[in-house]
């Protein structure tokens, strides 16, 4: 469940701190006033798209913190998992939005990124806005909204089928490219030709290395043996460096007796006998070294070669290679276009039969889930007094895709004897909010998540129809946190908490701010959301047998 929230500079709230409770909370204030710029922000903590224009005026950063209490479960352990969030009992997710266009997320203190947050927080949160209403209007989420339904028994087969599916597309691309790419004989040679210039030029990266460093010490030969001629002339000439740490060593054996000048002695002696080893060294390495005219055009006819190909086909030795591997390839392609031709003929039919065989189990489990949505979705909307509407869900079979071969329809008829038909083209505004509040309501039943925001799902319902909404969402809270935005009073009289959100015009700016209501002060709430600014006796007694105090 949510916790606790702390918004700081967000659009026209400075300041706010709202411990949340369990049960159905309900946050009420005029228009404007704020009430859905909290729902804002916590869809920001879901990985909402963040903007500057968010950030409060003169404001460096906006700052959001959500602290939820958690059930762990098997799927919540699996995002954790793959995100590598140390899952405790307690989440805290912290976003901050720079007025750099730049925004920060951590994720129990941990950094991470928004698309972290999408991953997360649907197993956390549900935010059922008026916009997610629309939903209904459009056709393509009918089948998300019915697979949410009883979702455990789907996902193993969806994920088993969405493998197949790309493994289908796949050798159908590859079917389509090889028929494409008919090669002329000219084309084959050419090719032919680039795979015989590589193989004649076969090095590695490190041998081309060797190659290049052998080149550059034969091209400067003439200034190897000017320096190796005054290294010998500095080490090991009459007054070299050798000669004069060997006179220093007899001057020092000659007082050995008159100090402790023995521990010295050996350690010079060392560095002198180390020296000289050094010089042999060196100078067998010089030795060694002999410059050779046919080696030396050796090595310049290889790395014109290399730096040759590195032109025409990439950068290093084992890019070409690669490109190499890409010719052979399409050589071998040509050769044997018939045989390939046919192999992925033969896979491409055996992955779409597998595909759709599973596809086909996927949509018999759809309809079965279907009947039961129905029955449920029918019961829940005679519970809203839309006892004479229909609700069913059409199927239609299409082609292979990502989701199966489904195309799923929600059709409704809220009148006695009307035709069934899409939802926006007969259900009025209050209709809508109905169903698909009955949608959410039976879906819900089904998710693991804790917490549920309802943002004016009661538009364009009133009277009893709207006590029956809040009744629902008061019986959602008993196995859920709900938090509800409404302007209705006949649902803000039903909870369980109750906040007002108010706005105050400064000199130059608005600011937002939230007060938790006693029940003196409820009552004085609800009279307002019945009677407006001018509350009225008769509106302070219907608000006090709302709350039934």
């Amino acid at each position: 469940m949510l916790k606790s929230l702390y918004i700081s500079s967000f659009i026209i709230i400075e300041k706010m701190h709202i411990d949340f409770e369990t049960g159905m909370t309900v946050l009420t204030g005029e228009t404007g006033a704020g009430k859905s710029i909290i729902v804002d922000a916590l869809g920001q903590l879901c990985g909402q798209r963040s903007s500057v224009s968010l950030i409060k005026k003169d404001a460096s950063k906006a700052v959001i913190e959500g602290i939820f209490d958690i059930d762990i479960n098997p799927d919540l352990e699996n995002i954790c998992e793959q995100l590598h969030i140390d899952l405790d009992e307690q989440l805290v997710i912290t976003k901050e939005i720079l007025n750099s266009g730049k925004s920060t997320i951590k994720i129990n203190y941990q950094n991470a990124s928004n698309s972290a947050l999408k991953l997360l927080m649907p197993h956390i949160i549900d935010i059922h806005s008026q916009f997610e209403t629309q939903k209904l209007f459009e056709e393509k989420k009918h089948i998300y909204l019915l697979d949410q339904f009883d979702s455990n028994s789907l996902n193993q087969w969806l994920n088993q089928y969405l493998v197949l599916f790309h493994q289908y597309n796949d050798v159908t691309r590859q079917l389509k490219k090889m028929i494409e790419n008919e090669m002329s004989d000219e084309q084959l040679e050419f090719l032919e030709s680039q795979l015989n210039e590589i193989d004649e030029v076969a090095y590695t990266d490190d041998e081309v290395e060797e190659f290049e460093n052998e080149l550059k010490i034969m091209q400067n030969i003439e200034k190897v043996n000017e320096g190796i001629q005054q290294f010998e002339q500095e080490m090991n000439s009459s007054n070299s460096v050798l000669t004069l740490l060997k006179d220093a060593l007899f001057s020092l054996k000659t007082i050995m007796d008159y100090g402790n000048f023995q521990k010295s002695y050996e350690n010079i002696y060392n560095i002198y006998y180390n020296l000289i080893d050094e010089y042999e060294t060196v100078m067998d390495i010089y030795h060694q070294f002999q410059f050779d005219e046919y080696r030396y055009q050796e090595l310049q006819d290889i790395l014109f070669q290399v730096n040759r190909l590195k032109r025409k086909y990439g950068f290093t030795m084992e890019r070409i290679f690669e490109y190499r591997e890409e010719i052979s390839d399409k050589i071998n392609q040509i050769h044997h276009r018939e045989e390939i031709i046919q192999q992925l003929e033969f896979q491409k039919e055996q992955t779409r039969q597998e595909a759709l065989s599973l596809a086909k189990r996927i949509h018999e489990q759809r309809v079965k889930n279907a009947y039961q949505f129905e029955k449920r979705i029918q019961k829940e909307l005679q519970s809203l007094y839309m006892d004479k509407a229909v609700f069913k869900i059409q199927f239609e079979e299409t082609d292979l895709n990502d989701l199966g071969i489904d195309k799923i329809k929600f059709m409704i008829s809220t009148n006695k004897g009307q035709q069934l038909s899409l939802l926006n083209e007969t259900a009025s505004g209050g209709e809508i909010s109905r169903i698909m509040f009955a949608i959410k309501t039976v879906i819900l039943s089904y998710e693991n998540i804790d917490t549920i925001i309802f943002d004016e799902v009661d538009t364009g319902v009133s009277g009893k129809i709207a006590s029956r909404i809040g009744e629902k969402m008061l019986d959602l809270s008993n196995h859920k946190q709900v938090i509800c935005i409404t302007h209705l009073p006949q649902v803000a009289c039903l909870a369980n908490h109750h906040f007002v959100i108010q706005k105050k015009d400064q000199v130059d700016q608005t600011i937002a701010s939230i007060e938790l209501l006693n029940n003196e002060n409820r009552v004085i709430e609800i009279a307002k959301m019945l009677s407006g600014e001018k509350i009225t006796p008769e509106a302070i007694n219907n608000a006090k047998q709302l709350l039934n105090v």
